[in-house]
């Protein structure tokens, strides 16, 4: 993965963090998880990912996530989010559309 790749993830993961706060939408692993599913299928349908990719976005997703939680979520579970987010090939625009928008 470029170093663009890492950096627009990071990116969008902030903005939607900034997002949930502004419009006080609880930061729970419920509400992330959709937003990061919906967001990994959107970068592989876009193709701004490869399949390969997939699972790292994921990750990198997750380790965001857990920093925004005070680092509390293990390594292992950190793995089991990523690996959950990668299952579902669902996408829901309605969470994407707040952070892609001007």
């Amino acid at each position: 993965m470029t170093r663009q790749q890492k950096e627009m993830i990071v990116q969008d993961f902030e903005k939607y963090m900034q997002y949930t706060l502004q419009h006080n939408i609880p930061f729970t692993l419920e509400n992330f998880a959709a937003f990061a599913t919906s967001l990994v299928n959107f970068y592989k349908g876009s193709n701004l990912i490869s399949t390969m990719e997939r699972r790292e976005t994921a990750l990198l997703l997750s380790s965001s996530f857990n920093a925004g939680m005070g680092n509390r979520i293990t390594p292992e579970d950190i793995n089991e989010i990523a690996d959950l987010i990668i299952s579902d090939t669902t996408i829901d625009y309605s969470i994407l559309n707040p952070i892609f928008s001007p």
